[in-house]
């Protein structure tokens, strides 16, 4: 393996040109700092889980794009043999970026000169068992208001940020209440949820400090459930504070930290993973501690 040489892969659609711009940023500071490279961007979805899945002479991964290339990144690093060979980077190039406030990393100029001064650590990854299909997470798996927010927030993107603003406003007002069976460390319980969310790092979307607790290397789920009792006029004022972290000292919100969570709804609906829409419940999430080493 090439261990004094960055192997670049970006997405060159990710936060409508933003990580271009990046991508050839970077190749002129690895450049003018005599550093080798060797840089590639995906040319379809799913490109860089393949190119990830099959990486064998190079050490040093360097991703640029959103938490979606990320995710596939991830999903395709998971099923590469040299996996704990690899040290992976990251570089925000989308519109969220929810990793890169973890990392504290959210601009180029912060992240940047994180891949280049040796610092590494080894963080967790969420494995996913959905009906028979395996899936890796490294941020969040949501479901019920959160999916559906993230759903209608896709169909808004020509309104910039401020579509998940009104996708919120329009699910609060829906308040849609879910029926499900969940098994937290084993231990089954049965209500209505609006919703339930499984993080493995603090922040998720654009900097909410969804896990205020968490940390990606301690083997946990940060879980956190939303009463069906809170009223439409409560979840109005509480949603917002998702961005400060305060929304679990709220009495309608349950956090917890646990090894696995299962979710058996009555009606299987799609799951925002990582910010993706994408499979359906029922689903078992577990933590696989350590796994992957990253630039940090």
């Amino acid at each position: 393996m090439k261990n004094d040489s960055y192997y670049i892969l970006s997405n060159p659609i990710a936060g409508a040109g933003k990580a271009n711009k990046i991508f050839n940023q970077f190749k002129k500071d690895l450049t003018q700092r005599s550093k080798s490279y060797q840089a590639h961007k995906s040319e379809y979805a799913g490109h860089i889980k393949e190119i990830c899945q099959n990486i064998k002479n190079h050490k040093n991964i360097i991703i640029i794009g959103g938490d979606g290339t990320f995710h596939e990144a991830i999903n395709g690093l998971m099923l590469n043999e040299n996996v704990e060979a690899l040290t992976i980077g990251f570089l925000p190039g989308g519109t969220g970026n929810s990793f890169m406030y973890d990392l504290h990393a959210p601009t180029y100029s912060k992240a940047m000169p994180k891949l280049l001064n040796g610092k590494t650590k080894k963080i967790d990854v969420l494995q996913l068992d959905l009906n028979g299909k395996r899936e890796y997470a490294f941020n969040i798996v949501g479901w019920g208001l959160v999916s559906d927010i993230n759903i209608l927030s896709e169909k808004l993107r020509f309104l910039g940020s401020s579509r998940y603003t009104l996708a919120s406003i329009y699910y609060i007002f829906r308040k849609k209440l879910r029926s499900a069976v969940i098994r937290i460390d084993g231990k089954k319980r049965e209500d209505k949820y609006l919703f339930i969310m499984c993080l493995n790092t603090i922040h998720t979307g654009k900097g909410m400090k969804a896990a205020p607790n968490a940390l990606l290397d301690d083997g946990l789920l940060d879980i956190i459930l939303l009463d069906s009792k809170i009223t439409m006029i409560g979840l109005l004022f509480l949603l917002p504070k998702i961005f400060t972290g305060e929304h679990i000292e709220s009495k309608y919100v349950e956090y917890l930290q646990a090894k696995s969570l299962s979710i058996d709804p009555k009606k299987d609906e799609i799951l925002n993973i990582d910010g993706e829409n994408k499979l359906k419940t029922p689903v078992k999430i577990s933590v696989i501690q350590q796994k992957i080493n990253i630039f940090y």
